[in-house]
């Protein structure tokens, strides 16, 4: 049974990392898709950049849905992100994303974030597998579960800034 757990934002780590994992599509429907850059591994985590591109009537919604509308007698109104599960090194849970930034208008939609995952490379190691599943159904993009294989690194391949 693993062990569930939460990764919330973070800072970007003080190292420059060592690319783990090329590009990679996560999920794609009509007019929406979520996709990594790369994977950074660091000395004490993975860096996961993310991009999320919408257009037409999924970039209205994502539009409508990232913009917080209040809460009235239903409840919470108009607000919603993706949803971006990981599995890896013994633990599963959910991230937060560090960064956030999105943009757009009744024909584009572009958030871009970074997930910081805290888990060291001994923990990896096994199987060197990172398990992904994204999804925003309120803006269109169903459920998807990707898995990746990591390259493996040691600390002593992480590139430090100074």
């Amino acid at each position: 049974m693993l062990s569930p757990h939460r990764w919330p934002p973070a800072v970007e780590p003080e190292d420059l990392g060592a690319v783990v994992h090329g590009p990679v599509v996560l999920a794609r429907a009509t007019g929406i898709v979520a996709a990594l850059r790369c994977v950074f591994a660091h000395a004490d985590g993975l860096s996961l950049p993310f991009v999320l591109r919408a257009e037409g009537v999924q970039a209205e919604a994502a539009l409508r849905q990232s913009q917080w509308g209040g809460v009235d007698e239903d409840g919470p109104q108009g607000w919603s992100e993706p949803a971006v599960a990981v599995r890896v090194g013994g633990h599963e849970g959910f991230a937060d994303p560090s960064q956030a930034r999105g943009s757009g208008g009744e024909d584009a939609y572009d958030l871009d974030a970074t997930f910081w995952i805290d888990v060291r490379p001994e923990e990896v190691a096994r199987d060197h597998r990172l398990e992904l599943t994204v999804a925003w159904p309120q803006a269109g993009l169903p459920e998807t579960t990707t898995v990746l294989t990591l390259r493996p690194w040691t600390a002593g391949e992480v590139l430090p800034l100074l």
